[in-house]
């Protein structure tokens, strides 16, 4: 079965319809590529496509595994180098986001929250591009091990809808399972960053590390 039609115009836009392999502008002369082939058990699924030009495609499938020459194409870097486009066609997409662990309560007085309860702040830094994040936080515990926290707002299953210029102030509470104790007080945040046409941006993980003689957090990168 092809992509369907949702999945074909997610990808095109994904790419503008670029080649994903040359980066030619393709216009109406575009396909989109199974990577797993659907001979072999390749899914319909939106990470199996790849759109490309028909030279490209012709290429990449004509490769002759009994008589090799050259490189073949394999399907972990034709994956890369889509992504490289995706990327490419959609950064512009992405706006800017703050975001930060903080006993701060919201407001002039400069008030802090008694530990164990934390603050979270989380901010669209753009003037017009809207955009929903995941946020995925965990703890740093003995041995270096992690222990994602369940909340559904920080593990990654509920999206913050963030419009430009909107700013949620939450905050949790930090139980006893999360506080390790052979080592300071280590969370971590990734957030994943959602863009107008649903692309996924994921953001290097930062660290906040806790002080517990002045009740404060600090950056660990």
């Amino acid at each position: 079965m092809p992509f369907s039609p949702q999945i074909r115009t997610q990808v095109l836009l994904w790419c503008d319809r670029h080649c994903c392999l040359c980066k030619k502008a393709c216009g109406i002369k575009i396909e989109v590529h199974h990577l797993m082939p659907e001979s072999e058990g390749g899914s319909d699924e939106i990470d199996n496509a790849m759109p490309l030009c028909f030279d490209c495609h012709s290429e990449v499938m004509s490769y002759n595994n009994d008589h090799p020459r050259g490189n073949k194409y394999k399907r972990d870097e034709l994956k890369a180098r889509r992504e490289q486009v995706y990327e490419e066609f959609t950064r512009h997409l992405v706006p800017p986001m703050h975001c930060e662990i903080t006993q701060l309560l919201p407001g002039p007085t400069k008030k802090t929250r008694e530990f164990s309860n934390v603050g979270f702040v989380l901010r669209n830094l753009s003037d017009f591009l809207p955009a929903r994040v995941r946020v995925r936080m965990w703890s740093v515990m003995e041995n270096g091990k992690t222990k994602l926290y369940p909340s559904d707002h920080y593990s990654g299953k509920k999206l913050w809808n963030l419009n430009p210029q909107q700013m949620f102030s939450g905050h949790f509470n930090l139980e006893e399972e999360f506080i390790p104790k052979d080592r300071p007080l280590e969370l971590r945040i990734q957030l994943t960053i959602i863009d107008q046409y649903a692309r996924e941006h994921q953001q290097l993980p930062n660290g906040y590390i806790y002080v517990p003689d002045t009740n404060y957090w600090y950056a660990e990168p």
